[in-house]
């Protein structure tokens, strides 16, 4: 007899498979289950990246489409990983804004050679696209290919007064002065190029008259170009 109570306890709450199926597709929970306890630090992250990420995405697939015109492109022509020659372009859509336009001067291997200019090839492809030049300050590194893009694409130039005349002289030596739209601007000003707007903002430098730029898009955020 216990042998048989011992068998019918060891049995109770084992059923096969067939029955817990069963059992499964008939449950009805009666009421939502909620808790009072703090959500953990790992499940708020999780909730923040999921939030974030449907945003990201959201932006993704109204401003940067593949392929579009409407993307925000940032090209340096130079100046990158190397001392001299800054020259930086924004594209957005049709309209493109050149940022700098300096020389390099020669390694001690570059015999015979005076100066090092940006190349200048993918900015004659585009030429009809360009809105403008704007110069950061009077430094050779930034103002000294001027004259030798002008002779290949004439743009308007965008400089605050310092800094224009010292553009003029480079402007003089190679008989430029006339051919060129070389237009002064102050500290705090905006000008619009295109779609895009730049923002003049009163910056210290070793040479006087010096500005960072803020360059407001269509694309959500502006960007501040600040290089010295």
């Amino acid at each position: 007899m216990k042998k048989n109570e011992n068998s019918q306890t060891q049995n109770q709450g084992v059923f096969s498979r067939a029955t817990k199926t069963r059992k499964k597709a008939e449950y009805k929970p009666t009421a939502t289950r909620t808790s009072n306890r703090a959500k953990s630090p790992k499940i708020e992250k999780e909730k923040v990246f999921r939030e974030k990420k449907q945003t990201d995405k959201k932006y993704g697939d109204t401003i940067f489409k593949k392929n579009s015109k409407d993307n925000l492109k940032i090209i340096p022509i130079g100046g990158i990983e190397e001392i001299g020659k800054n020259m930086t372009v924004f594209e957005y859509g049709d309209d493109i804004v050149i940022i700098d336009c300096g020389v390099a001067f020669p390694e001690d291997e570059m015999l015979g050679i005076d100066l090092v200019i940006p190349d200048f090839t993918y900015l004659e492809k585009n030429k009809q696209r360009i809105r403008g030049m704007v110069i950061t300050h009077g430094h050779e590194d930034h103002i000294g290919s001027i004259p030798y893009f002008l002779k290949q694409i004439n743009v308007p130039i965008y400089a605050t007064k310092l800094t224009a005349g010292l553009i003029t002289n480079k402007l003089d030596e190679h008989k430029l002065t006339n051919s060129t739209r070389l237009k002064v601007v102050n500290q705090g000003q905006t000008i619009s190029l295109g779609k895009m707007k730049i923002e003049f903002i009163t910056s210290n430098h070793s040479i006087p008259d010096a500005v960072a730029l803020a360059i407001h898009t269509p694309v959500r955020n502006s960007y501040t170009y600040w290089r010295f």
